[in-house]
């Protein structure tokens, strides 16, 4: 599988297995060049909310191109992606709350 299919395989298929509370938001996949290597990045948008988290996918392509499962790398994508919102919005709680 090749970066533009890895990519069109999110683009169509990450909503399946994010929490219903996802399904509005728009998905992008970004590249950048990070230490002279490209390097894919998701974000996710929606209108009204700030500051996504941004989350290299370069470690799931690796494993698709080995040959993995793409619906578990999929599965990944979406708990990892999940659990980043958790943790960012969790600290942002505690500053406020200070």
């Amino acid at each position: 599988m090749n970066r533009a299919e890895f990519y069109q395989m999110i683009g169509t298929g990450i909503r399946r297995y994010l929490p219903m509370g996802y399904q509005e938001y728009q998905v992008h996949i970004k590249e950048a060049e990070i230490s002279g290597e490209k390097n894919a990045l998701l974000v996710m948008e929606k209108e009204g909310i700030k500051n996504m988290p941004v989350m290299s996918l370069e470690t799931y392509l690796d494993r698709v191109k080995g040959g993995e499962d793409e619906k578990a790398v999929l599965i990944d994508i979406a708990v990892d992606y999940t659990r980043m919102v958790s943790i960012q919005r969790r600290s942002q709680h505690r500053q406020m709350a200070r």
